[in-house]
């Protein structure tokens, strides 16, 4: 974040920071003074590029729930040479990684873990990355904001049905979304694939300001999805906040179904206004048993073309993953009985069973 967006974060959470976290908390401040430095200077040097660019390649969205296959989604379809992504750096370091790169590119390459915490999965600096983090970053009302302090009360989830917030808070989100895409155009000059839960509850807005962008929607059963995602939030809060999160598994999952309901109260209003060479709706289960097909298919519907390009490196992407093994979830009665209840649109418009 720049200064002013890492002071504004600390000072409405009333600095309610664990003693543990205050070494993390002075080096965010030293890092957010040095954004805010560079960010000057590519305005300097940029601003009127930025300005001038025009989004004329609708990109190309990944959408559907926490841990419902979107990064699987992302890192198949930027196999396609045709097509740029935001990778971790750009995510992370939004407001000038158009003059850092050289500079600060192998530091971040040095200190970023090898796989991800919540599934074990490969990562590096050039990895797909999740543009919501950059409107965080930028200091949009998206529900990332919440990770930094867990213990407090936020409101920033309730923007996951956008249609329902204020003008104010859709202008930020705009406003985020095509600064952040303007200078991704300018680094690589490519149509771009977008990849970001929260986008799910935000077609209809994503549909107008972006004519003719494509979606991709992924599923997951939920019996495996929701410990996913209680397992994926405890992580990033316990990491990244600046607090030792102290709520317990009701409130978590009380959490995730009021996120559920507020996305796909969107989602499922508004997707049949999308043409069906927009908007597939993908099962995660069936591309893991048929990966080359169900690709196949993406690239048709959305009219894509030119799937025979892509076709060996997403047959070698399985090959070479065909022995990872994700973690263990256990599921106990009460658990799959509240999942049956809040869950059972999600299930019968996506085709899951009850067990």
């Amino acid at each position: 974040m720049l200064l002013g967006d890492f002071w504004r974060l600390l000072r409405e959470n009333r600095f309610k920071i664990h003693p543990v976290k205050y070494p993390m908390t002075v080096l965010g401040a030293g890092c957010s003074t040095m954004n805010s430095i560079l960010t000057r200077v590519q305005r300097l040097t940029h601003g009127q590029k930025v300005d001038s660019v025009i989004l004329d390649q609708p990109p190309i969205f990944i959408i559907g729930h926490w841990r419902s296959g979107t990064t699987l989604m992302h890192e198949l379809m930027t196999m396609d040479q045709r097509l740029a992504f935001p990778n971790n750096f750009d995510a992370f370091l939004p407001n000038h990684f158009l003059i850092s790169r050289p500079f600060f590119y192998p530091i971040v390459k040095m200190l970023m873990p090898g796989k991800r915490p919540m599934d074990n999965m490969k990562m590096n600096v050039a990895s797909p990355q999740e543009d919501d983090f950059a409107l965080c970053v930028y200091g949009a009302p998206t529900p990332y904001r919440r990770i930094a302090f867990p213990n407090r009360p936020s409101r920033d989830h309730l923007n996951l049905d956008l249609s329902s917030s204020s003008p104010q808070t859709q202008n930020e989100i705009r406003e985020s979304m095509e600064l952040f895409l303007k200078m991704l155009t300018i680094q690589y000059q490519s149509r771009l694939v977008l990849k970001s839960p929260p986008h799910t509850g935000r077609l209809a807005q994503l549909a107008q300001w972006f004519p003719d962008a494509k979606f991709i929607h992924m599923s997951r059963h939920p019996y495996r999805l929701v410990p996913s995602t209680m397992r994926l939030w405890k992580l990033l809060d316990s990491l990244q906040g600046f607090q030792v999160p102290k709520y317990d598994d009701t409130w978590l999952k009380n959490y995730i179904f009021e996120c559920k309901n507020l996305m796909y109260s969107a989602y499922l209003d508004q997707r049949s206004a999308i043409p069906s060479n927009q908007l597939v709706e993908v099962k995660f289960e069936s591309l893991v048993e048929d990966p080359v097909g169900e690709m196949k298919r993406i690239y048709a519907q959305l009219e894509l073309d030119q799937f025979d390009l892509v076709e060996p490196q997403v047959q070698a992407y399985f090959d070479q993953r065909k022995d990872h093994r994700t973690n263990p979830f256990t599921l106990d009665a009460a658990l799959r009985s509240d999942i049956d209840s809040g869950w059972s649109e999600y299930m019968d418009v996506f085709g899951y069973q009850r067990e």
